[in-house]
Parts: structure tokens; sequence; C-alpha cells
């Protein structure tokens, strides 16, 4: 079973690094996940005081964000779960989840162990009653996973993103966790 925690300010570099790793996988030889262009690279000089400042964002602030990592037995970030508040005060009652896993571990259970901790997070904070997310039509197993943790399927927005010539269906999913 992989190792999953809650990440802290000082992954935060370890994070980028791995989210630029999972990027380059997404749509080959696997199904597309992320919604950018072959040469939309991370900028890791914007990306990183982004992302310390959205981990030290507080709960009842817009703009949060806490991550979960799951770790190689080599002890290297190989996948991660985040859940991020919105940017409104009116929707602070929700969170967006985003997961990815690194080629080579997947269907080791590092998906579920991070999707848990995500959701047991949010269970224990009495400000959150729900987290959303968005997976792509073609993915499947991902489809697979949030239902088998009782998230619903709320919507689908056709063509919701256009990537490297490819037409995807956004579907949109929910679970109630307060």
């Amino acid at each position: 079973m992989p190792t999953v925690r809650a990440l802290v300010l000082d992954d935060v570099p370890a994070y980028l690094a791995h989210m630029i790793r999972a990027d380059a996988d997404s749509g080959v030889g696997a199904p597309r996940f992320h919604p950018y262009e072959a040469d939309e690279t991370l900028e890791l000089a914007t990306a990183l005081p982004r992302e310390q400042r959205r981990w030290q964002t507080p709960l009842d602030a817009p703009g949060w964000r806490r991550a979960w990592g799951c770790f190689s037995e080599a002890g290297v970030l190989v996948g991660h779960a985040y859940l991020a508040g919105g940017g409104l005060r009116s929707e602070r009652h929700r969170a967006s989840l985003g997961m990815a896993l690194e080629p080579g571990h997947r269907r080791q259970g590092g998906g579920r162990a991070l999707l848990q901790a995500a959701v047991d997070w949010a269970r224990d904070r009495p400000e959150l009653a729900w987290i959303d997310l968005g997976v792509f039509s073609e993915n499947a197993p991902a489809q697979a996973l949030y239902a088998r943790f009782g998230f619903v399927v709320t919507g689908r927005v056709a063509d919701r993103f256009r990537v490297d010539g490819h037409r995807i269906d956004d579907i949109q999913m929910a679970l109630a966790v307060g």
C-alpha cells in the first residue's frame, strides 16, 4: 500500500515537480485528465509562490488549497489530491477536488488512499458541505473511482475542452460531506 500524507508548505517544490511529470502523461497511453495543450507547461517561477499562497490561505478566505501526497517506497511524490476553495465567499461551503497519479503508480491503491484522505479531511470541516469535481468523459477509471466513493453525476458539459485537437466532454460530479 502506498504511503499517503497531508502535504505541507515545504512539499510545494516536490508537488510541482510531480505535477509536471503527471501532466506529461495526460493522453499518452492513458485517458486525458488535464485541460492543457501539449505545449502549455507549468511555469515554476509563477507556480511556486501561487501554490505557497494558496496552501497558507485560511479556509474562511477565498482561494485556499490543501493537498495530500502519495509517496513511492523510495519516498518520491508520485501522486496527489487537492481540495480547493472557490474565489467567492458565497461558495465557501464547497471545495473542488483534483488529483493525479504518475504512470507506473496507478491501480495500486494510491488513488483510493488519496481520495479517502481528502474526503475524510473535508468531513471533519463543518464549514464544508460539498466536494465538486470535473472528470473527462473518456476517463472511465476515474469516474468509477469517484462513484465508488459516493460521488454522483450532476451534469455534463459537452465540448467543454479542446485539447490538442480533441473535443472533450466534462462530467460534473459532487459528494455531500456535511
